[in-house]
This record gives structure tokens, sequence and C-alpha cells, in this order.
């Protein structure tokens, strides 16, 4: 849940940080405003319920303390997958680099491995630099889920 709300930051806060507005409710764009209590056009457009109450079961409570999170300075990074030092690779690379740690299995036979060893391939492929979580999902033919949900 913290990264949906860094998430949710990091995109209001984009215009702030390319010099286009001084703040984020400042932004014609934006779902902020709604956030804020404040209507959003067409209503149906933004549900910031779910995110709100993670502030308080309080609404004018919760939109005050979204307010002071959602404008405090940070340094937020999000889609770690695209940034970092390291060059991405293409998907046929990528695809010569998964292979290594499929070894004789080919990459349609990955979905029909058992759970357990199914994962342990996952969380090898995972960490492969230069391959984006995204990029390996499509390539193996999996759900991105199955990716992001991988632990060490």
């Amino acid at each position: 849940m913290n990264y949906l709300l860094t998430v949710t930051r990091y995109i209001h806060q984009n215009p702030i940080k390319a010099g286009i507005v001084s703040h984020p409710h400042h932004w014609q764009w934006s779902s902020c405003l709604g956030y804020y209590g404040e209507p959003v056009y067409p209503p149906s457009l933004l549900d910031s319920h779910f995110i709100l109450n993670m502030f308080s079961s309080d609404r004018s409570l919760a939109i005050q303390r979204f307010k002071e999170f959602n404008e405090l300075n940070n340094q937020d990074a999000c889609l770690e997958d695209y940034g970092g030092s390291s060059r991405r690779l293409s998907d046929d690379e990528a695809r010569e680099e998964i292979r290594k740690y499929l070894g004789s299995l080919e990459i349609p036979q990955l979905k029909s491995l058992p759970k357990k060893e199914r994962d342990g391939v996952l969380r090898k492929v995972k960490k492969i630099e230069g391959v984006s979580q995204l990029q390996a999902a499509r390539i193996l033919g999996v759900a991105v889920y199955f990716l992001y949900r991988m632990k060490g």
C-alpha cells in the first residue's frame, strides 16, 4: 500500500518537477483536486475513497492528511524498471538471457512447470539486470503479477 501512495504522489507531483506548476492541484489535467474534495469532470473518472481511507475514515481529516502527504517535498522514484544506470536489454537480448536461466527448457514450457520450480525460475529471471519485469512477463507469456509477487 505504501507504494500505491508513493505512485499517487509521484503522479501528482510530476507537473511540479517538470516546472509547469508550483502546486499539484494547479495542474488542470490532474486528479489531485478530486483527492482534495473538489469536483472533477466527469465525476465517475475518479474514485478517491480507497486512497483517502488509508489516511482516515473521517473524510475531512483524510483529505487534510492526504494533502499534507501529497505536497510533501520528496525524492519519490517510481517505475524502477525504467530507471537506473544499467542499459535496458532489447527483447532479443532479454530472451537470450532468460534462456540461460531456463537451461534445457524452452520458454513455452515454463508455464507447465510445478509451481515451486516455476517460481524459482521467475525469481532468477526477475534479477536479470537490464530486463524489466514487464518485459520478462511479456517474453515468458506470464502475467506480470507473477514476477511482481516474487521475493528474493
